[in-house]
Parts: C-alpha cells; structure tokens; sequence
C-alpha cells in the first residue's frame, strides 16, 4: 500500500469506530486508536453492532464471514438491532435500546445520582430513559408517593430523560405535583405514611394541599369546618356543605385554600345558604 493510502486508512478507520463507541481517537496512530476503541467495555450485545459499524466499509472477508455468521444465529429484533444505521442515527440512545449503547460503567447512576439539580442533570446526560425512570421514582418515594401507574410515569420520563428533552429538577418536581394533583385518574398517588388527617394539619395553605391530595371528602370536610370555625361561621346545611367540599377534596377537582375560604365566608354571608354567622 502507498504511503498516502495508509494514511488515509488511519483517518477513516478510526473516525467510523467513533460513530459507534463515542471515544476519543486522538492517540498517535491509527493502529493504536482503532485497538482502543475497540477495547472499549461493553456489554455482549452492545459490543457487537460496533464492530459491525466499524469494519463498514473497510472489512475483509474473513471479518464479513464472521459477521454474516453471528447474524445467521440471530432471529427477528435481534438482527434488527443489529443494523448498523440504528446506532448510526443515535436511534438506540433511547429507550428501549438504550442497554446496547450505554457503557457499563455508568449502569445504576439513576439509583445513585444525588437527588440534587446536579444529580439529576448527571442522569439527564445518558439519555437512557430507565436509567432516568429508577432517579424519577426515587423522588417519587422521597415525597412519600407512589407510582400507581407505569404507564403513566414512562409518559413524562422522556421528557425529562434526554432522550426527547432535558429539563430541571424544579420541573420534575412540579410535573410530580400535577399528576398527584390532576382530575380524573391518576399514575402517582400520596402514600401518606405519617397518617395525617384533615384534623392535625394546620389551617394553611400547606396543610389544604396536604389534605387535598389525600383525595378524600371526609378529610377536607373536617379540614374545612375548622376553617370555618375559626372564622366564626357554622354549618347549617350538610348537603350544601358536602357539596362544596367535593371541589376541593380532589374527588372531583381541586380549588386552593383561598377559594375555601372564599366559599365558606360567602356561604355565611347569602340568606338561604349552607352557613351562617354564628351567634356572638
């Protein structure tokens, strides 16, 4: 081979090598470039389309039999994952085939990141939507919540993965709040483990939301008449009461603890209401 043709195969090779194991290939030749790649750990699975991506192009035949021989041993999508333009395209970045592209060395970073912006920004960056999914239900439980749905979860981990968008941890959190919050059926609900009632939390906004995401009417009922009888102001009406407390204990919908008030001081103020003013 020319001197310029072994040039040439020293730049080619490793840069196809990089399309696939995202390395470094600034070593001082190309026969040590290519060896380290190639080292590079990897699972059994992932190791193989590397190879395959690698000798495109630039493969003897002794490495095409090889190929064609491993192929031959696999069935369906296991020949599918193999194709060389989905690692090429980044489409096995994401889930669920983001197990043949990850290194090992950062399996298990969404049981073990910190539960901090900087944690989950470290998950963010392998754009593996499991490993993002474990860093998610571990702020799940941190908030003493539980994934009802899993269906539901996986709807917002791409959006938080990488793998469709990066965001913050703020966000995370807030997106966490919704679901728990929303109307209708819900994939996250308030485990509750310290046995809170309507009768124990303060008359606040912070015990109306802990109340609230119990979603049980008897709860914000007593929550609600302590409010009232702080305010002075009695029930006179249950049904009129109990039909106001379904829009703010999550049955039917959630309000705010200032609309409670709002409601329940408007109530005692209209003759003909479910409350009244109590006698001084």
């Amino acid at each position: 081979m020319s001197h310029a043709g072994e040039m040439a195969r020293c730049i080619i090779f490793p840069m196809l090598l990089v399309l696939v194991a995202a390395q470094d290939t600034s070593s001082p030749s190309c026969t040590q470039a290519g060896h380290s790649l190639l080292q590079t750990k990897r699972s059994t699975v992932s190791a193989a389309p590397a190879a395959s991506v690698a000798n495109k192009g630039a493969m003897g035949p002794e490495g095409k039999q090889h190929v064609s021989a491993m192929g031959a041993k696999l069935n369906g999508l296991s020949r599918l994952a193999l194709r060389p333009r989905l690692f090429k395209d980044g489409f096995c970045r994401s889930h669920p085939c983001s197990i043949l592209a990850v290194q090992d060395t950062v399996r298990g970073l969404g049981a073990t990141a910190a539960m901090d912006e900087q944690g989950y920004q470290a998950v963010a960056k392998l754009k593996d939507d499991e490993e993002m999914k474990t860093f998610i239900l571990r702020v799940v439980e941190d908030y003493d919540c539980h994934v009802k749905d899993d269906f539901g979860l996986m709807g917002i981990v791409p959006w938080f993965s990488g793998t469709t968008a990066v965001q913050t941890l703020g966000k995370l959190e807030k997106s966490l709040l919704f679901a728990v919050l929303a109307n209708g059926e819900r994939w996250i609900s308030y485990k509750n483990s310290a046995g809170t009632t309507g009768a124990d939390v303060p008359l606040d906004l912070h015990g109306y939301m802990e109340v609230a995401i119990m979603w049980k009417n008897l709860e914000m009922e007593t929550f609600a008449r302590r409010i009232a009888d702080e305010m002075g102001i009695k029930v006179t009406d249950e049904g009129g009461f109990k039909g106001m407390i379904k829009y703010h204990s999550g049955a039917a919908a959630f309000q705010s603890f200032d609309k409670l008030r709002d409601e329940i001081k408007s109530a005692a103020a209209s003759p003909g209401a479910w409350a009244e003013l109590k006698s001084i």
